[in-house]
């Protein structure tokens, strides 16, 4: 029998960010937070709906750069040198999962984080915090995350930016000293690319819409609500849960970004005091507990932590149900407090390939889940938690 809230969850068509379907899935949400004892809170923030907004913006100003530049007007190509100057710059913040302003042009949209909070045991004072993160937004269908097409993403992200460069470059040299002809057509063939790496990317979208997300990440969701639970029993003393369940992660970790801006301050203050354990997509595959990510820039998860996750998968407890691991097919909600040095854990299951099944594709649903790696997280995520409490400070 499915887990009763995974079920909940998935009987939604998708859990698209800043659409009808999210809202519904947050006050599921806000219900499961609440019965289990939380205070509960919907923080509301500003997104474009999908990736797509960004990836046009980006492409479409690097061709409109294009055709300003080969105007041969000065006015024109300076506009044009500007254009494409911006769009490089947002290209390599955004697809290093950085803060890109891209992120904030139109078209906006409202989506909603959901936030729950226990508090510490006999109401003493907390002495530490822990925040247990799984976003609850479902991404567009594509193309490019069948399996082969997973394994070589990140090369993949790398070639393009490697491309994006080399249109700013060959701008320039035209600019200056003007092209040869071959320096033309290789132009045109930059152009191409850049359409055909937008219309791979998003057409899966226009023809399919959203994923139903049950694996991703759904079981993410109902991993981090169950670790609370767990931790409400025999809670460590001064310790203080919260969950955050983030909206927009598939558009570019926009969500947790937008609670990592609301809290930062208050974070700095207590980073030696806080733990954050992200839940991603736990519906196939064994367990993997994440020592790097990233796309050109290396994200490395090296804390203390992800130090005791990995000891703890070395014994005989979690050595068959877990495994360490890399993903570097996009990234987490945690990137953002593993950047300003937070103790941060991120969890997920991958296949024996490395690859996370079924991912941004249309089988993405919950006959297809197996609910083993998605327990065996709660599992870990508990131990981790109840050594690092045991730790002193």
């Amino acid at each position: 029998m499915p887990n009763p809230l995974l079920q909940l969850l998935t009987r939604l068509p998708h859990r698209g960010a800043a659409t009808p379907n999210e809202r519904e899935a947050a006050q599921l949400l806000v219900d499961a937070l609440a019965e289990a004892g939380a205070a509960t809170k919907l923080m509301p923030f500003r997104t474009p709906k999908t990736y797509a907004t960004v990836v046009y913006w980006i492409i479409g100003g690097l061709l409109a750069s294009i055709v300003l530049v080969i105007s041969n007007g000065f006015l024109l190509q300076q506009v044009g040198l500007a254009i494409c100057g911006i769009a490089l710059t947002q290209a390599w913040l955004y697809f290093n999962w950085r803060h890109a302003s891209v992120v904030t042009w139109p078209v906006q949209h409202t989506a909603l984080n959901v936030l729950g909070q226990w508090p510490t045991p006999d109401r003493i004072a907390p002495t530490r915090r822990l925040i247990l993160m799984a976003h609850y937004d479902t991404a567009p269908v594509s193309a490019l995350y069948n399996p082969k097409q997973q394994r070589d993403f990140q090369k993949s992200l790398q070639l393009s930016l490697g491309v994006m460069t080399l249109t700013v470059m060959l701008l320039l040299v035209h600019t200056a000293v003007g092209l040869p002809t071959w320096g033309f057509w290789l132009l045109g063939l930059v152009a191409l690319y850049l359409i055909a790496q937008a219309v791979l990317g998003t057409v899966g979208f226009w023809q399919q819409g959203y994923t139903n997300g049950a694996s991703d990440n759904a079981t993410g969701v109902v991993a981090a609500i169950e670790t609370a639970k767990r931790l409400r029993q025999n809670a460590p003393p001064g310790l203080l849960v919260e969950v955050v369940l983030p909206s927009a992660e598939e558009v570019g970790m926009l969500g947790a970004y937008a609670y990592w801006q609301a809290n930062k301050g208050r974070l700095a203050k207590e980073v030696a005091t806080t733990a954050v354990i992200n839940f991603d997509t736990l519906g196939a595959g064994k367990l993997t507990v994440i020592e790097r990510t990233g796309t050109v820039e290396m994200i490395r998860y090296d804390n203390p932590l992800t130090q005791i996750a990995r000891d703890l998968v070395a014994k005989p407890t979690f050595r068959d149900r877990a495994q360490i691991g890399r993903w570097h097919t996009a990234d987490f909600d945690s990137v953002w407090f593993v950047r300003a040095g937070v103790p941060t854990l991120a969890l997920c299951a991958l296949a024996p390939d490395g690859t996370m099944p079924r991912i941004h594709r249309p089988d993405d649903t919950l006959p297809a889940v197996d609910e083993i790696p998605m327990y065996d997280a709660v599992d870990l995520a508990e131990a981790v938690v109840r050594q690092w409490c045991a730790t002193p400070l």
